[in-house]
């Protein structure tokens, strides 16, 4: 027995396929899902490489003060070396050729006396005298300063 099969073309190029409004708000949704993760992993891979970066200026700015403590420990060695009094003495007499002064060369000078320019900022000496008083009757005895009703 043999199958007879018929072939009926389907022509269904003028078919409209009816939009399902709960299709399109579910692909909004997955939409909304997929941009609020994209946002929350960016975010966090942005801290962590942020994070990372700090760790290595702080390294940089550790090695710095680390160099920094160094030449400043080096220049207080080099400032003692310089300032030492016996180094100094060495040098005065040796390429300098100083020697220690001998008592006809030491002179007493006159004792230096005060300019004009000066001004005296407290003189002890002058007598404290009471402020004018604006108020009419005299103060009542047992007030003995009254300077703060003294416009």
């Amino acid at each position: 027995m043999k199958e007879i099969y018929y072939v009926k073309p389907v022509d269904n190029s003028r078919l409209v396929p009816v939009l399902d409004p709960r299709a399109s708000r579910q692909y909004l949704t997955i939409l909304f899902l997929a941009a609020v993760s994209f946002a929350a992993i960016l975010t966090s891979a942005w801290k962590r490489f942020d994070g990372i970066e700090d760790g290595y200026r702080l390294e940089a700015l550790q090695g710095e003060k680390q160099r920094i403590l160094e030449a400043n420990r080096k220049l207080r060695l080099e400032e003692a070396y310089l300032g030492d009094p016996v180094r100094i003495d060495a040098i005065a007499r040796n390429e300098l050729g100083m020697n220690k002064l001998s008592a006809t060369q030491i002179v007493a000078g006159a004792p230096a006396t005060p300019s004009t320019e000066t001004s005296i900022v407290a003189d002890a000496s002058r007598r404290m005298e009471p402020l004018p008083s604006p108020l009419p009757s005299p103060l009542p005895s047992e007030v003995k300063h009254f300077a703060a009703a003294v416009p």
